[in-house]
């Protein structure tokens, strides 16, 4: 790692890099985006940046290669030169989703235009990059890792408020599931929804008191504006989707490794290595 590395301008990722000094917030993104090719760079440009195109190549090869439920595919980028990196940053542009893990050395992460392949900065005080690379993967493995790493279990008084409608039964539903999943990974997530339930301002705040925050918060545009954040609670997620105003419309309880909202499928990974080909073939 150097102290010296680039910073992304101002723009990479959703409004997730545009405030250094608000390192936990990130705005809701406020429309769907479908894929455009970023705008490509002249030749002559490109002629005096052999490393970017190397690295273009490289990432073609990892695309090519991985497959969802691998160890991910990584592109360290510590040692570039800063214009190769813009010039990279310009020709991968900014997807669908932006990522914020918190803790002690935050990090951010942009998928690029081209889905499953990830730019994943480490960062220090108000947002001095110390580390970065290109990861191709469903999803970053900074991300699992870190999810539930420091997480613990609520400690369950022997009474519960009176004045709860329905919290009470869906933390007991939501520990239940969570503990079978932390014993033995579940193949299909246990999904609660909660905007189809009696749930008053008592019952929200005494499940966000009981299952806390965790460290990831992902943004998502793919399926609509969704919020996708892991609790304190091992194996909790909580999934919310919200319309162009910014209004939740669906709000869940999610038990599961991560959430498949979150996650590039294999699909995606083969679109976007033939994506990448044809941005290679007119770059040339």
């Amino acid at each position: 790692m150097t102290g010296n590395l680039p910073i992304l301008p101002a723009g990479f990722g959703p409004g997730s890099l545009g405030d250094e000094e608000q390192l936990d917030y990130l705005p809701m993104p406020r429309a769907m985006h479908t894929f455009e090719r970023p705008p490509l760079p002249e030749p002559e440009q490109l002629g005096k940046h052999p490393i970017a195109l190397a690295l273009l190549e490289r990432l073609q090869e990892a695309l090519i290669a991985y497959r969802v439920g691998e160890q991910s595919r990584v592109i360290g980028l510590d040692r570039q030169p800063k214009a190769d990196l813009a010039l990279l940053q310009q020709i991968l542009g900014e997807g669908e989703v932006a990522v914020q893990v918190g803790g002690q050395r935050p990090v951010r992460i942009q998928e690029t235009v081209l889905a499953g392949v990830w730019w994943v900065q480490l960062q220090v005080g108000l947002g001095e990059v110390v580390g970065q690379w290109l990861e191709v993967a469903d999803v970053p493995a900074l991300v699992r890792r870190r999810a539930f790493a420091e997480a613990r279990w609520p400690r369950l008084g022997a009474t519960l408020p009176d004045d709860l409608l329905n919290a009470g039964p869906v933390l007991v539903e939501l520990l239940d599931a969570a503990k079978k999943h932390a014993e033995r990974e579940c193949a299909t997530p246990h999904v609660i929804n909660l905007s189809l339930l009696p749930f008053s301002a008592e019952d929200q705040r005494f499940l966000a008191e009981q299952l806390g925050e965790g460290p990831v918060t992902v943004l998502s545009r793919g399926y609509g504006n969704c919020r996708i954040a892991s609790t304190a609670t091992p194996g909790i997620w909580r999934v919310q989707y919200f319309n162009s105003t910014d209004r939740l419309i669906l709000d869940t309880l999610e038990v599961t490794s991560i959430p498949q909202v979150a996650c590039a499928a294999q699909e995606d990974i083969d679109d976007s290595a033939e994506r990448l080909r044809e941005i290679r073939e007119a770059l040339e």
